[in-house]
């Protein structure tokens, strides 16, 4: 894992006038397709254009990742949205800047021949547990939404490539994950297809991940927050407009990351598909809703004892350094 790092800077906005800031952003997890806009405003210059020289990290789960941010090891971060409520209302102080995957993709995922093709049929069964990880921050609240009794499911606590394995090796009886990740990792390595459950088909739509900054960052450094916004808003147009030149820069940048082609394309499809809910789906690229993030808020204080009244969308998000607005 490359190390991390804190930089800030107060000098001039031209960007094309002084030397580029380093920043160290971290990733949730593991590198995969919904990275790619970071990597190509890496690779392609685009970070650089607007005075920043990035470095792209692996993470161990967005509650890890939300908390080096929040003490400003590292600059920003790639993290889900629900995990960073639930640190929020602990007392956490950051929020998303950007928008990505505004669509959440939690899912549990379970073999053909498993028997398990509803929530109650994990009562029982084994998992492992990535305490950091974004899926296993919110599966209490599916847990109680769907009938499981949560107290019954078994397992030990790994990291989510521990559990994958542990998945495809028959060892656990499901694995929990964002689809957009993992999903398209999983049914290449089984070559099989996978049962899904997506915790969105089951009333749990929540904000997913996006790029966060801490509170003190905003406060202290606005200007180098709304560079890396407006960067990562024109890598996610870049990658866009020609996904198969975001893979190749993916594959450039990450080169060890595991993955073939033919998966960080599919994930970044997966990807491009949660970019927009139904309240921004005219709006730009980046910009969120606090209306959405009402709605997570209210699902995690209806079904995860998130307390009532201890986080408001203002606490979690904010639009005030993305282009135009």
């Amino acid at each position: 894992m490359l190390a991390m790092g804190c930089a800030t800077s107060a000098g001039p906005a031209n960007a094309d006038d002084r030397k580029p800031d380093p920043v160290f952003v971290r990733a949730d997890v593991f590198f995969y397709g919904a990275h790619i806009p970071i990597m190509v405003g890496i690779v392609d210059g685009i970070y650089k254009k607007h005075g920043i020289d990035a470095t792209f990290a692996i993470g161990r789960g967005s509650g890890t990742t939300i908390q080096t941010v929040a003490n400003m090891s590292d600059q920003f971060g790639f993290a889900d949205g629900a995990t960073l409520v639930r640190l929020s209302a602990q007392g956490l102080h950051a929020k998303q800047i950007v928008g990505i995957l505004q669509t959440g993709s939690n899912s549990i995922m379970t073999f053909a021949d498993s028997g398990i093709t509803k929530p109650t049929d994990l009562n029982g069964k084994t998992t492992g547990f990535a305490p950091g990880s974004a899926t296993d921050q919110i599966f209490p609240a599916f847990a109680k939404k769907t009938g499981i009794d949560y107290s019954s499911i078994k397992g030990l606590a790994v990291d989510p490539p521990t559990r994958d394995s542990l998945f495809l090796l028959k060892k656990i009886d499901f694995d929990m994950a964002l689809a957009v990740a993992q999903l398209p990792i999983l049914e290449d390595r089984c070559a099989c297809k996978l049962n899904v459950m997506r915790f969105s088909d089951y009333g749990l739509s929540l904000m997913s991940n996006g790029i966060v900054a801490s509170d003190k960052l905003i406060a202290e450094n606005p200007d180098l927050v709304r560079r890396f916004a407006a960067a990562t808003v024109e890598a996610i147009g870049a990658t866009v407009a020609n996904p198969q030149h975001g893979v190749d820069d993916f594959m450039q940048y990450a080169p060890n990351a595991g993955f073939s082609r033919a998966v960080v394309t599919r994930q970044w499809e997966e990807a491009s598909k949660l970019f927009h809910t139904e309240r921004t789906k005219d709006k730009p690229l980046g910009v969120m809703d606090g209306a959405d993030w009402q709605d997570t808020i209210d699902l995690l204080v209806s079904n995860v004892n998130l307390p009532k009244d201890a986080v408001t969308p203002d606490n979690v998000f904010t639009n005030a350094f993305l282009p135009g607005q």
